[in-house]
């Protein structure tokens, strides 16, 4: 593969393998494998199929991360339900239960370096406001942000007790033709789970 880490800009950073592997291995789960070589193939990288064997603590620049992103999104367009789908196996493979929601915010914007950033605003029992800049995973014109609130919502859940849920509330329907909607506030409410 080609080292771009040198490239200056937008696409300048780096992504830590185990970011890759949890994408791919949500990939593998949401798509099949031709799915998943079928995004790698868009992105030119179809050498990365077997990633899996690879260093966990290395890195990958984050220009070829983005075009992997790039390619996924051209493929899986208008495809919300199956991006927030992969975003919540993202979540589980990138971080199994038991780390607590607050290191996973931190953990992520160290994971991912690039020229983003993920930030817990407000945090109460019945309450959580995340603050997303520059989100990498939909910073495309026409691309909602599916993944990554999945990926979200679903680490915020991961740390709840049984019988409690994580409901969106009070977004306004993303305008994914406005070239700064990757930048957005994601207001989590937690609610106790109503069994009949």
């Amino acid at each position: 593969m080609v080292n771009n880490s040198e490239i200056i800009g937008e696409y300048r950073g780096l992504v830590k393998n185990r970011v890759l592997t949890a994408l791919l291995q949500s990939y593998l789960d949401n798509l099949d494998y031709d799915g998943m070589k079928s995004i790698l193939r868009e992105a030119e990288l179809l050498e990365l199929k077997d990633i899996r064997e690879v260093d966990p603590d290395g890195v990958i620049d984050f220009f070829s991360f983005k075009k992997i992103i790039s390619a996924q999104n051209c493929l899986l367009y208008d495809s919300t339900k199956l991006l927030y789908e992969i975003g919540r196996k993202f979540s589980f493979y990138l971080f199994p239960f038991g780390k607590d929601f607050g290191e996973i915010i931190n953990e992520i914007n160290q994971l991912i370096v690039a020229d983003w950033q993920v930030k817990i605003v407000e945090s109460t029992p019945e309450l959580v406001v995340i603050r997303v800049d520059k989100c990498m995973f939909c910073s495309e014109i026409g691309v909602s942000c599916d993944l990554f609130k999945g990926f979200i919502i679903h680490s915020l859940e991961k740390n709840l007790p049984s019988g409690f849920s994580v409901v969106p509330f009070g977004t306004i329907k993303e305008n994914v033709s406005d070239p700064n909607h990757n930048s957005f506030i994601l207001k989590l409410k937690i609610e106790k789970t109503f069994i009949s």
